[in-house]
């Protein structure tokens, strides 16, 4: 855990890092070994360029590298929030082999700053000559598809539920890992390159999804996984929370629901980020004991370590390797109390309920006053581009070079609804690729 991170940030939901300094950016770059073939480039998904950005910073051209940042990643102050970059670019970092990687997250924040703050350009809208692109979600690979296709010179109009862009980063993390003013910030610059974002727009029924079809020349299908999974047992009990509830009513409405939390037990169910955001969000908001029970032992939690290490700072108590098998209920219909018992795994490394085997004696019981699912999500809306004649199984297959997106027609589907469930930073270099393919499907002649 980094040691500007403080549980007082947390609980006022405040940016739980302090921000680099111009001296500690300076010294911070200066450690920078200049590879020439920067493999921190080579290991960030978004082709965000972080070899370049860090040089820039090292030789003091702190605009230049903010301008770096903003022309390859459009939702570069997003991904420098949230990116887990000990599985990304400084993971890839030469530095680690002679004390500890470059800071690369921190520097992107600190170049972004800079430019905001010391007038960088904005982004200019090109001149429109090519297609009208439409893209249905304006989450990461949404936007960073948009951003693309705008680029290329095609009018490009974004189609969103929510009443403001961002997806998942703006919805469902919690302020105090991601300001909710560097997502709008970000998003801000997608109408610098001209495109136009119409929120409060659902793709919900067949005549929605055949008027766009009809009405634009490409569909980018981006809508994510937006239907969280529920588990019988809990079904009709009010004081059950699916993840995606409990997380945007922190942001919604959180003077109110801090009051009926407060002093409160949580038990949240899941292993993965989204359940350990919900554990922390929980004890920010003053929950008395949350507790995480999941099917996966410590070391097998799918969560990135600097979630768990805030699950460990914020006290959430962890109940790792454990199912829950039943629910203790009173008038109402509320549930007082889990029961539940320790697992093993039938067949090693496989992380599955079905491979779960409970362990003889080793059941318990867990008081609570309120339950929240995180076991993971679906699409909701996708499937009702799969009656279209465009439509191919192949279409929603996860993005890459060997896709074939020709089989598809003008249809096409980039980010969570294709690969269940990733990075940001890896939904933007899917949007980027997605773009690029969707042009050349133009350029190719359309049809």
């Amino acid at each position: 855990m980094k040691k500007s991170i403080e549980p007082t940030a947390i609980c006022e939901f405040s940016a739980m890092r302090r921000p680099m300094t111009l001296q500690e950016a300076i010294c911070e770059a200066e450690r920078c070994l200049l590879c020439e073939d920067a493999p921190c480039s080579k290991g960030c998904p978004a082709g965000t360029d972080p070899g370049r950005f860090i040089r820039q910073i090292k030789f003091r051209n702190f605009k230049g590298a903010a301008r770096t940042i903003r022309n390859n990643n459009i939702l570069g102050s997003t991904c420098a929030h949230v990116c887990p970059t000990d599985k990304t670019c400084a993971r890839a970092c030469s530095a680690k082999g002679l004390t500890t990687p470059i800071d690369i997250a921190g520097l992107q924040r600190f170049a972004i700053a800079y430019g905001r703050e010391n007038g960088l350009k904005p982004l200019e809208a090109p001149s429109v000559d090519g297609q009208a692109v439409a893209v249905i979600g304006a989450g990461p690979a949404g936007l960073a598809c948009a951003a693309e296709l705008a680029r290329q010179g095609h009018k490009v109009t974004v189609f969103e539920k929510d009443p403001v862009p961002g997806g998942v980063p703006r919805w469902n993390i919690p302020d105090f890992r991601l300001p909710v003013e560097e997502v709008a910030a970000d998003c801000a610059q997608l109408a610098d390159l001209g495109v136009e974002i119409r929120c409060g727009f659902t793709v919900d029924t067949p005549e929605k999804v055949n008027e766009i079809m009809d009405k634009f020349t490409a569909v980018v299908v981006a809508t994510g996984l937006n239907e969280a999974f529920a588990l019988p047992l809990f079904d009709g009990a009010p004081n059950v929370f699916d993840y995606i509830a409990w997380l945007r009513r922190a942001k919604t409405d959180r003077e109110r629901f801090a009051s009926d939390v407060a002093g409160k037990r949580v038990a949240i169910i899941g292993g993965g980020s989204v359940a350990m955001d919900a554990a922390v969000t929980a004890r920010a908001l003053g929950a008395a004991r949350v507790t995480l029970v999941s099917l996966e032992h410590l070391g097998e939690l799918p969560a990135d370590l600097e979630e768990i290490e805030l699950g460990h700072l914020m006290d959430v108590v962890f109940r790792d390797g454990a199912m829950i098998t039943g629910v203790e209920k009173y008038e109402g219909g509320h549930i007082v109390a889990l029961t539940g018992t320790e697992i093993e795994w039938i067949e090693p490394g496989k992380f599955v309920p079905a491979n779960a085997r409970p362990v003889l004696h080793t059941q318990f019981s867990l008081a609570t006053d309120f339950v929240v699912l995180a076991i993971g999500t679906r699409p909701v809306f996708a499937h009702l581009f799969s009656a279209l004649p465009t439509w191919d199984k192949k279409c929603f297959a996860p993005a890459g070079e060997d896709r074939p997106w020709s089989a598809a027609g003008k249809l096409f589907a980039v980010g969570d609804v294709v690969n269940r469930g990733t990075m940001a930073v890896q939904a933007v270099g899917e949007g980027k690729k997605t773009a690029q393919a969707v042009h050349a499907f133009i350029a190719g002649g359309a049809k």
